[in-house]
């Protein structure tokens, strides 16, 4: 079982790249990101916990709403560039896992994977357990890094930053470049939030983003209630009432059918409809 220490900035300075997007638009989507970050690897079975380092009063109260522990990030050197103090963050939270709970291993997670699957994280999780030294996942770039994961004596060994993957394939990490595109497609540019989309973003960035293209397969249906449940594409399982039934005019749900849903921030369906058709304004 895994520790995975997700390290998230102060939101006013987060996602610069996303320019020429407004700051306040930057700020939302940042937080969107991780929430749909943590809750993936919340839902993966090798997680024993999330751990987020974090200085941000609001990104602690959301993210330990889902059920993250949230460990204050210490004071920095103000001559300290963003990658030492991005790495010290993560070095911190790994010491405080380990500590807190020595039977799990630890590993880092960037916060910026808001189309993450929780079967991509569990096949790498699965097989880095399988090996006593540290491993890691590129991006999809292939410049930067994704999954830091520690070894079985406790060592991590960040080294986060320009060209990370280079950085850490050269301390020795084994490097899982098949992973699962969700566990590499991170998001810094307008691009690489288009590709996100693609594959299929979480419940909280498609909200932010005002999406009604969130889509995924009937999990079960109740014909008495008119409720039931929907497994996204990203994993996630949500439910629906028969207020959500109802407001996109449906009759009928068949197990396994797919349908578009358009869910609120709380990640409560609102409305479904079947994918083929538009989702009611």
């Amino acid at each position: 079982m895994w520790s995975l220490v997700i390290p998230v900035k102060r939101l006013s300075e987060a996602k610069t790249r996303l320019a020429p997007v407004p700051p306040e638009r930057r700020r939302g989507l940042a937080l969107a990101f991780v929430r749909d970050c943590v809750t993936a690897a919340l839902a993966t079975p090798q997680v024993g916990q999330v751990l987020v380092v974090t200085a941000d009063p609001e990104a602690a109260r959301r993210l330990s709403a889902l059920g993250a522990r949230i460990a204050p990030e210490p004071g920095s050197d103000a001559s300290s560039s963003a990658a030492q103090r991005l790495n010290a963050a993560i070095s911190f939270g790994a010491g405080r896992s380990l500590s807190q709970r020595p039977d799990l291993r630890v590993g880092a997670l960037t916060g910026d994977l808001p189309a993450l699957r929780p079967a991509d994280l569990a096949e790498v999780l699965a097989r880095a357990a399988a090996i006593p030294g540290r491993s890691f996942v590129p991006d999809a770039a292939g410049t930067g890094t994704t999954l830091l994961l520690g070894a079985l004596d406790g060592g991590l060994d960040p080294r986060f930053g320009p060209d990370s993957r280079t950085g850490h394939a050269r301390s020795g990490a084994l490097e899982w470049s098949d992973a699962g595109p969700s566990l590499r497609q991170d998001v810094d540019t307008l691009a690489d939030l288009e590709a996100a989309l693609r594959w299929g973003v979480g419940a909280h960035t498609a909200h932010e983003i005002g999406l009604g293209l969130m889509q995924g397969t009937v999990r079960s249906f109740d014909p008495e209630t008119r409720g039931g449940t929907v497994l996204l594409d990203d994993g996630t399982e949500l439910p629906y009432d028969a207020a959500a039934f109802d407001a996109g005019g449906l009759r009928l749900a068949r197990i396994g059918q797919r349908v578009a849903l358009r869910a609120d921030e709380g990640g409560r369906i609102t409305a479904l409809t079947l994918a083929t058709l538009p989702l009611p304004q």
